[in-house]
């Protein structure tokens, strides 16, 4: 292991990335204490270590930022490099404890040029790069989920916006290619925040799209909506950078492409300059976009044969004129790409990566053209944040999730002390009596279809494997597997589970926000894929470690029975039932009746 160690570790990490990394260590100690004392109750170690082929990746309970700044102060690890997770060769000398990759993944961004990023991109940078870019990744968690929907539709004021990830969305435009030929093209566009407030005004424009077949979402201030809203916003899929996927996908399947748009010289200059980027792209041809006569524009299209269409006239006017105009034209695909031919044919300037990292490239634009994008920018963003906070703010659902929350962190957090003695003993004589980690973990599904990990003591021997036919001898209501003589019990575990002693670690889940104290019951990800959507309604809020189902019978209760009281507690939750249910499962635990 030594021979390996020496073999790639750093030893030219500057004095400048050690000071950095320690003042960060000293400001966020006290966090350190916290999840020092969580790795080790998991695990038996302060600091968590993980071998990888470039080295070794250091880890604190759940983060591996914190523990990494250690690796740089001790010589290490660079502050700014690659992450030690894709740093495949082992002569990678640049490993760094942040990186611009774990940035980019986190705010759902991936630039064309991401894929080509040379060694020294990240690591020739000033010092007050260096200095901000720990709180850049602070900045970019606030984007990060664990669970990014994969396709999911979102209606913003009737019109259906792509909400999901990239690859999806690639492979639809594909599908949508290589179907069938139809009459009519397929059309794709695109939405920001601009669009949205024309979409909010402008009946034109809102018919317009809705005639469109796929609608993706630009920018990062959509993020910003879904998560007022309360929805688990999936990859920001802007035309600038994801179009060029496109036109690397045409290169690989040989479909010609065609644009339109721009002053003269520009639409030729971007198919320059994406011919240089994928040599096999098959290119039909190019117009600039101040004509006055369609029809021969038209013709000039359907004669060059294309099969992909771009248009470029800018929101609203472009998708007025495709749905003018689709049903003549002879293409497969029809996709509206704003100001893209600008950006490519490099009359406009794009904003500097961290300015891009960060969601502030409007800012940039607003500095190159101030006077034209005044409007856009800074009034048009107030109101769009004006009328999507009026619109998720309900003050009674505010009161009532906040003192909701309240009253979760203050009992949890004092549940957690009182049992904290109790929880060394039971951990000693779980390990003692079942030689296993006496935490048990698994990922359950909460509000909105977020995946988180649930805790609980160890009750069950997970050597033990059932059969197909017992397993499915009691599996309630075609959902949810329930045996109270389940062979994989243990004798100490049947006590735990009688009182409901193995869910007391559930109060740290409460305590970091995926669960409430009073709640629908968590479910399992397989259970959820079984559900119809009358059952999703109860994935509305999070869920808790009792509720109706606990004070009414707990697991004597049929599946039904239980959909019915989580979504009876959706339609009518308020503080006053959320103390009842709290004071009736005390005597529901201590008469264990339903337990299993």
């Amino acid at each position: 292991m030594n021979r390996v160690m020496s073999k790639v570790m750093i030893v030219d990490v500057s004095l400048l990335d050690r000071l950095i990394a320690l003042l960060y260590s000293v400001v966020s100690f006290p966090v350190w204490i916290c999840y020092a004392v969580q790795n080790y109750s998991l695990c038996g170690r302060v600091v968590s270590r993980y071998e990888y082929c470039c080295g070794f990746d250091y880890r604190f309970y759940q983060t591996s930022r914190l523990a990494r700044l250690l690796a740089v102060v001790k010589g290490e690890l660079h502050l700014i490099g690659f992450s030690p997770k894709i740093a495949y060769s082992s002569d990678n000398q640049y490993v760094g404890a942040f990186s611009a990759r774990d940035i980019h993944e986190n705010l759902g961004i991936t630039p064309p040029e991401y894929h080509h990023l040379s060694d020294d991109i990240e690591l020739k940078m000033y010092w007050w790069k260096k200095m901000i870019y720990p709180l850049l990744y602070a900045y970019s968690l606030l984007f990060k989920v664990t669970y990014k929907p994969i396709n999911q539709r979102i209606k913003w004021f009737g019109i259906e916006v792509f909400n999901g990830q990239q690859s999806i969305a690639l492979n639809i435009i594909k599908q949508l290619i290589i179907a069938i030929p139809k009459k009519t093209p397929s059309l794709i566009g695109y939405v920001n925040a601009d669009c949205l407030n024309k979409l909010k005004d402008s009946r034109r424009y809102r018919k317009n799209l809705a005639k469109f077949n796929l609608v993706l979402p630009d920018g990062v201030g959509l993020k910003w909506a879904l998560k007022l809203k309360g929805i688990l916003p999936g990859d920001n899929i802007n035309g600038t950078d994801f179009s060029p996927k496109i036109l690397e996908l045409a290169a690989q399947e040989n479909w010609s492409v065609f644009f339109l748009g721009g002053e003269e010289d520009i639409s030729k200059n971007a198919l320059a300059k994406f011919k240089n980027m994928y040599p096999n792209l098959n290119v039909a041809g190019s117009h600039h976009g101040f004509f006055s006569d369609d029809k021969l524009v038209i013709d000039y299209i359907n004669k060059a044969k294309a099969q992909i269409l771009f248009v470029g006239f800018g929101s609203p006017i472009q998708e007025q004129w495709v749905v003018d105009n689709y049903k003549h034209l002879s293409v497969n695909l029809v996709i509206c790409v704003g100001g893209m031919f600008d950006f490519y044919a490099g009359k406009v300037q794009r904003a500097p990566l961290l300015v891009r990292q960060i969601g502030c490239e409007w800012l940039y634009r607003l500095y190159q053209e101030p006077k034209r994008l005044w409007n856009r920018y800074i009034v048009g963003n107030a109101n769009f944040i004006f009328w999507n906070v009026s619109h998720a703010l309900n003050i009674r659902m505010f009161c009532l999730n906040f003192l909701s929350r309240t009253i979760d962190v203050i009992i949890s957090f004092l549940a957690l002390i009182i049992w904290a003695p109790f929880h060394i003993i039971l951990c000693g004589l779980l390990f003692i009596t079942e030689r296993k980690n006496p935490i048990f973990k698994q990922v359950r599904v909460g509000r909105n279809g977020h995946r988180f990990i649930m805790y609980k003591y160890t009750t069950m021997d997970s050597d033990i494997i059932l059969e197909e036919d017992e397993f499915k001898q009691y599996v309630s209501d075609g959902i949810r597997y329930k045996n109270k003589s389940d062979p994989r019990i243990t004798r100490f575990g049947f006590w735990l589970r009688k009182f409901s002693v193995d869910e007391i670690p559930q109060f740290l889940n409460v305590l970091k926000g995926d669960m409430k104290l009073v709640g629908p019951r968590p479910a399992l990800e397989d259970e959820v894929d079984k559900y119809t959507q009358v059952h999703k309604l109860r994935l509305l809020i999070k869920p808790g470690m009792t509720g109706l189902w606990q004070i009414s019978g707990r697991s004597e209760l049929s599946c039904k029975k239980q959909f019915e009281l989580d979504l009876n507690y959706v339609m009518t939750r308020s503080i006053v039932l959320d103390l009842i249910i709290l004071i009736k499962t005390i005597p529901a635990v201590f008469s264990s009746k339903g337990a299993m």
